[in-house]
C-alpha cells in the first residue's frame, strides 16, 4: 500500500507567527513536515500581502523575502490569493519566477486569453503521481481594485475545473484542487451559510465535479476539515494558526482511505526567521505617507456614503494605528437628528451644519468611519478590508 500526505497553509498574509508568539504559525511547517515521508507542501494563497512587514517588503524590495522563506521551507506548490494581486500582475509574476516550486492558477488569463500561470502540475512520490490544479475565486472583479487587474481575465471556477479535472485525472493517482475561495454552505447539512455571490464555491466544487480526491480552500480565515462526497477537504485558518493535512492511501489502483485534519501550530515551538533588517523596517515605519489620495481610495472602496475617518499624523506607523482588525471600516445608517449630534463634535466629509441643520438636507445618511461613532444598532455594514496595505500599495504604484 502506498500513502501520500499533502500539508497546506492558506491566508498567511506575511505573518511569521499566528498570534504574538503564542502559536508558531508558518515557520512550524518545516518541523511538522519532518513527521511525514516526503509530504507535498502547498500554500493556498494570500501569502505575500497583508501585514506591515509585507508592505515594507513589497514597496522597497524587488523580491519579497517571503519567497525566499517559501523556498527554504520547501513548498512544492503555491497558488495566488486575491490580495496577492494588490500590487499588480507584474509584481506577482516577479515573485512567482523567484519561487523554486510550481506557481499555479488555471483561471487567470491575459486579455489575449493566454494563461498567466501553469494550470496544474504533476508531482511524483515513489510510484504515485499526484496532480494539483490551482484556482482562485472567480469573484476577483468584485473584490479587487480595477487598476490591479485591468489587464486580466478571471474565468468561472466551475467551468475551469470542468475543463481541467478530466485531463489531469487520467494522468494521476491522486488529484488535488487548491482553491483560494471559501465555503458557502454547511458541509454537513448543505444549508447555505451566506448569500451566494460566487465568491466562495467549495461545496459546489465537491458536489458538482467528479474525480477530485482532495480540496484545499481558504479565503475566509476559517477552519474546516472533513470528507464529503468522497472528497477530503481542509480550510486551514489564517496566519498559519493551523496546517491542513490531507492523507491518501492507495492499494494497487484503488483509493483505500482518505483523511483530512488540521494541525494546531500552537503545539510547536516558535521558530524565529530573520527575513529583514529591523532597523530599516523601523525607519520605513516613520516615513511620511502621502494621504492626498485617501479620499479617492475611500470613494472607490466604499462608494455612496459620507466619510468620517480619523487619521493620525501622516507617517506609515501612525497610519497603521488607524485601522484595527478584523474590521477596518464600518458604515452606519442614521437619522438627521443623530447626524446633527455627531456634527457638533466632529467633521463628516461632504456635510456641513448651517443654522443647526445638515447640508445636504436628507432624511437619513450613511456614514463610513474607522471608529465606533454611532451605537451598534445603527451599524449597517462592517468591512474587513486591508486598508493599510492596499492604500500604501496604491500610493506606491502611483509614484
Amino acid at each position: 500500500m502506498d500513502k501520500v500526505t499533502i500539508l497546506s497553509t492558506t491566508d498567511v498574509h506575511g505573518f511569521l507567527t499566528a498570534a504574538a508568539n503564542e502559536e508558531n504559525g508558518l515557520c512550524s511547517l518545516h518541523a511538522i513536515a519532518e513527521n511525514y515521508h516526503e509530504p507535498i507542501l502547498i500554500d493556498n494563497g494570500d501569502f505575500l500581502v497583508g501585514s506591515p512587514e509585507t508592505t515594507f517588503f513589497n514597496t522597497t524590495m524587488t523580491i519579497s523575502p517571503l519567497v525566499e522563506l517559501a523556498n527554504k521551507i520547501g513548498f512544492d506548490v503555491m497558488v495566488p490569493g486575491n490580495h496577492d494581486f494588490d500590487y499588480g500582475i507584474d509584481f506577482l509574476k516577479r515573485q512567482a519566477e523567484a519561487f523554486n516550486g510550481k506557481y499555479l492558477c488555471a483561471n487567470v488569463l491575459d486579455l489575449s486569453d493566454e494563461l498567466i500561470f501553469d494550470p496544474y502540475t504533476i508531482i511524483e512520490r515513489g510510484e504515485l503521481k499526484i496532480g494539483v490544479i490551482g484556482v482562485i475565486t472567480g469573484a476577483m472583479p468584485q473584490i479587487t481594485d480595477y487598476e490591479q487587474i485591468k489587464d486580466l481575465k478571471f474565468t468561472d471556477v466551475i467551468d475551469t475545473l470542468n475543463h481541467w479535472v478530466p485531463q489531469v485525472r487520467e494522468q494521476v493517482d491522486v488529484l488535488i484542487v487548491s482553491y483560494h475561495g471559501g465555503i458557502e454552505r454547511d458541509m454537513s447539512t448543505g444549508q447555505p451559510t451566506q448569500y451566494d455571490t460566487g465568491e466562495d464555491q467549495t461545496y459546489r466544487i465537491i458536489h458538482e465535479i467528479a474525480g477530485i480526491d482532495g480540496v484545499i480552500c481558504g479565503h475566509q480565515h476559517r477552519i474546516n476539515a472533513g470528507v464529503l462526497n468522497s472528497t477530503a477537504f481542509v480550510q486551514p485558518g489564517y496566519r498559519g494558526n493551523f496546517i491542513g493535512e490531507l492523507t491518501f492511501s492507495i492499494d494497487g489502483n484503488h483509493m483505500s482511505d482518505k483523511k483530512a485534519q488540521l494541525i494546531d501550530t500552537k503545539k510547536y515551538k516558535v521558530v524565529n526567521e530573520q527575513l529583514y533588517d529591523q532597523v530599516s523596517f523601523e525607519k520605513w515605519l516613520e516615513t511620511p505617507l502621502d494621504l492626498s489620495h485617501f479620499d479617492q481610495y475611500l470613494a472607490r472602496k466604499v462608494p455612496g456614503t459620507y466619510y468620517a475617518v480619523e487619521l493620525n499624523a501622516p507617517t506609515i506607523a501612525a497610519f497603521l494605528t488607524n485601522f484595527k482588525p478584523p474590521y477596518t471600516l464600518s458604515t452606519y445608517h442614521v437619522s438627521k437628528s443623530e447626524l446633527v449630534e455627531l456634527l457638533l463634535s466632529r467633521t463628516v466629509q461632504g456635510i456641513r451644519l448651517k443654522n443647526g441643520q445638515p447640508l445636504p438636507d436628507q432624511s437619513d445618511y450613511r456614514i463610513t468611519s474607522n471608529k465606533a461613532i454611532f451605537p451598534s444598532y445603527r451599524l449597517e455594514t462592517n468591512y474587513i478590508y486591508n486598508v493599510f496595505d492596499e492604500y500604501i500599495a496604491s500610493v506606491s504604484i502611483k509614484e
